[in-house]
């Protein structure tokens, strides 16, 4: 997977999370996938996937900033590690930016399609807000 391939599953994240699009959102991932967002339990497939980013959207999630620092490949495998800037416009509270790391696995799927395989991330901000 390419540097730029990457920076497109960035854009498409930007743009899925600015059109409210859960299940945009949830088709990058393959149907393996485990989707680990901080303080929740892994959400595990498409299914469980689209739901959570759903929760986030319905939580206030209004834009998303994606910044790979670093792209390895292994094979068929390519890990990312990257910053975040997470947009949150609670429906009670104030705006406010989450900033964080993550780390997101994309796997070459049978279909010759690469999804993200493996997906957590960590706020910079301390518990509880």
């Amino acid at each position: 997977m390419t540097v730029a391939e990457v920076d497109a599953v960035a854009q498409a994240f930007h743009d899925g999370v600015a059109t409210r699009d859960a299940a945009a959102l949830a088709s990058l991932y393959s149907d393996d996938a485990r989707f680990m967002p901080p303080n929740l339990p892994v959400f595990e497939g498409p299914d469980a996937i689209e739901t959570a980013m759903q929760g986030l959207l319905d939580a206030g999630a209004s834009s998303l900033d994606v910044e790979p620092l670093d792209v390895r490949e292994a094979g068929d495998t390519t890990i990312e590690f990257g910053r975040y800037a997470l947009g949150i416009e609670p429906p009670e509270g104030e705006p406010f930016t989450d900033r964080g790391t993550y780390v997101v696995v994309h796997e070459l799927q049978d279909d010759g399609e690469t999804k993200i395989a493996l997906d957590i991330f960590n706020s910079d901000l301390p518990a509880g807000g």
